[in-house]
């Protein structure tokens, strides 16, 4: 009785980001109206710095609240229905046999090695989080990585970590990624990815560092097994090896092995070269889907069924991904998102610079929690930070970095990042346990970004 009491206690995550969501309405009621101008320069639309003005309100009523969820959802379609076509694709490899077979041999080869195979594939996620192809696109990989931690013995907190994670380690620093340093950089008149050595050093320091955290993660629930995340909701066969025995690979599983190889290297150059997004991600996913479950012997009714199952299998993720965009509708709609980026650059220009790049930083944290986008933060706050920056004699690469860290660490905890939340359905793992355990690693990433900034700027680095 008590267990169920206290778990009572505990809001759903829907009602969480619904809560917020009343929350950020309220606040519309109480902070100014504000905005800034914005001018299209190429793809590009920037913000044009002390071009802030207040403007007539439009507090969120009740009726406002309601139907900032149904905008979210409808303006996350895009991702929404790229998490039904992949968990539509991954359960048409998995009836085929596919993901079985393929896990199980590398289960088999890595025998004894299995911690040598987190850390190669959080290595391999963190490269492409840092040269910004896995960002969004990572939804589309935790499935297959939730399959690989229970066939290596561990649960789906790891599947989670070596992906999610995994990306966000690199994405967080991004030296090669266009959408975050890319714009920032060429709002801030710098050579496109100067700077790359240093940052390449805080990615190698964020891989050590958030490695060491899930390997004491995986040494705990290798100790207790009660100690997983999600110990109470995986069925208790899940704590354990699914891939005892070795099972030979078919003609059909080589046919769908190499499939979704050719899918994801489509996702990776198109990503790269023809600026793919989303609706391309799900139309390769559809292919998948389609091109597996016939070659690989479903037939076209075993195809659609298993299609719809593992649609149906996505439902609480995606829907989660569009409650979490209805946060920012409230504050856009209720215009408030430039008004709250405007007052906390304010106190930037009273401090000398390396105080001033401290708190830079601090001020893009907070706004990341209202753009959780990653260029639409840049676009928003780096034509700000840039004067602030000259005026207060804070590097264009420091503030550079600020905006990136700011945006980056807390992309792991913010509820507001529909891609997490996203990721945390999939997985099955309860948002407030998630953050209870991942709030050391943030602190600890937040608290070393604040002292290299610190390091930065007393070096006045610049943009070679």
């Amino acid at each position: 009785m008590s267990d169920r009491v206290k778990k009572s206690k505990i809001p759903h995550v829907f009602a969480l980001m619904f809560i917020i969501t009343i929350l950020m309405a309220v606040l519309t009621w109480i902070v100014p109206a504000g905005q800034y101008e914005r001018v299209k320069e190429g793809t590009i639309t920037k913000v044009v710095a002390d071009s802030f003005r207040i403007v007539d309100p439009n507090p969120q009523g009740f009726w406002d609240v309601f139907n900032a969820v149904v905008k979210g959802w409808i303006q996350s379609a895009s991702m929404i229905f790229m998490v039904f076509f992949v968990g539509g694709a991954i359960k048409i490899l998995e009836e085929t046999g596919t993901i079985r077979v393929g896990m199980n041999h590398i289960i088999h080869k890595l025998k004894g090695k299995e911690i040598w195979a987190v850390a190669i594939i959080m290595f391999l996620m963190s490269i492409g989080g840092a040269t910004g192809v896995f960002a969004n696109p990572v939804v589309a990989l935790i499935p297959l990585g939730i399959v690989l931690a229970k066939g290596l013995g561990y649960d789906n907190v790891v599947g989670f970590a070596m992906i999610y994670l995994g990306s966000y380690i690199g994405f967080n620093v991004g030296w090669g990624n266009v959408f975050t340093v890319g714009i920032a950089h060429t709002i801030a008149e710098l050579p496109m990815f100067s700077g790359f050595g240093v940052r390449v050093f805080f990615h190698v320091v964020n891989y050590i560092l958030v490695f060491g955290f899930v390997y004491l993660y995986i040494k705990k629930i290798k100790a207790d097994p009660t100690n997983s995340l999600t110990y109470s909701i995986e069925e208790p066969s899940a704590q354990n090896n699914i891939f005892e025995e070795k099972e030979a690979m078919t003609t059909r599983h080589m046919i769908c092995t190499a499939i979704v190889v050719v899918a994801f290297g489509a996702i990776i150059y198109g990503s790269l070269r023809l600026q793919w997004g989303i609706d391309h991600y799900s139309v390769v996913f559809l292919m998948v889907a389609v091109f597996c479950g016939l070659l690989g012997g479903l037939g076209i009714n075993g195809t659609s069924i298993a299609f719809v199952k593992g649609c149906s299998s996505m439902a609480y993720a995606a829907l989660v991904i569009g409650m979490a965009r209805g946060i920012s509708v409230v504050m856009t709609d209720g215009k408030i998102i430039d008004t709250v980026v405007y007052y906390l650059s304010l106190p930037i220009a009273m401090f000398g610079p390396v105080v001033g790049a401290v708190f830079m930083f601090f001020a893009n944290i907070v706004i990341n929690f209202f753009i959780p986008s990653g260029s639409g933060q840049a676009v928003t706050v780096m034509p700000i930070m840039v004067p602030l920056a000259d005026l207060t004699g804070i590097t264009r690469q420091v503030a550079v970095q600020a905006f990136q860290f700011g945006d980056g660490f807390t992309n792991c905890i913010i509820p507001t990042a529909s891609v997490l939340m996203g990721c945390l359905g999939l997985s099955g793992i309860p948002y407030e346990k998630y953050v209870k355990w991942a709030a050391p690693l943030i602190a600890i990433q937040l608290v070393l970004a604040a002292i290299a900034l610190v390091v930065l700027q007393l070096l006045h680095w610049g943009p070679a």
